[in-house]
């Protein structure tokens, strides 16, 4: 991809974030889209078919980039580090996140699908004791917990810090958990 395309598609990523605060993708047309970025619409049909084209590679963006940013994290027996790391992550782009966790976008797989990314990668570190059939029960548990302990901080402006919300949310899934280990020996 040369500079002129990643340029455009930055833009139009910019776009359709400062539109999404305003409206839903169904409200969103490819000629706001392109007006507001400043490009002409043949531009825009080169790169994406429609609106939700790009909304979901912008998703895809973020799971993609947000998974690469934790690879990188060495959460060595506590997840904790990597938990917190996630939500600095949240922090450090503002926007983007509120937006696309908090805004209903009509997508509100989206939120679900990113927090599962990041708990396969956290399982993958640390190796979740959970039994194969209680996995997905447990899973959909902690995403949708976690999701919500998210969306509340950031509602509230992050009024509680990264480092003390981590210790919450790891300390709720740790206890979670330990209940199975509880049904596993009955």
């Amino acid at each position: 991809m040369n500079q002129r395309e990643r340029l455009t598609k930055l833009l139009l990523k910019q776009s359709l974030i400062s539109l999404l605060k305003e409206k839903n993708i169904s409200q969103i047309s490819v000629k706001e889209l392109c007006t507001s970025a400043g490009i002409n619409r043949s531009t825009f049909y080169l790169h994406y078919a429609n609106a939700y084209e790009l909304l979901e590679h912008v998703e895809q963006e973020i799971i993609n980039n947000t998974s690469a940013y934790l690879d990188k994290i060495e959460a060595g027996d506590n997840g904790t580090t990597y938990i917190l790391a996630f939500l600095d992550y949240i922090k450090k782009d503002e926007e983007l996140f509120t937006v696309m966790l908090l805004t209903s976008n009509e997508n509100v797989l989206f939120p679900k699908r990113l927090l599962s990314e990041i708990l396969k990668n956290i399982d993958s570190q640390l190796q979740l004791n959970v039994p194969d059939r209680l996995k997905r029960y447990t899973y959909s548990y902690l995403v949708n917990g976690s999701l919500a302990i998210i969306q509340e901080w950031i509602q509230e402006g992050f009024i509680i810090s990264s480092n003390e919300l981590a210790e919450l949310i790891f300390s709720l899934a740790d206890h979670s958990l330990l209940a199975f280990d509880t049904l596993e020996e009955k």
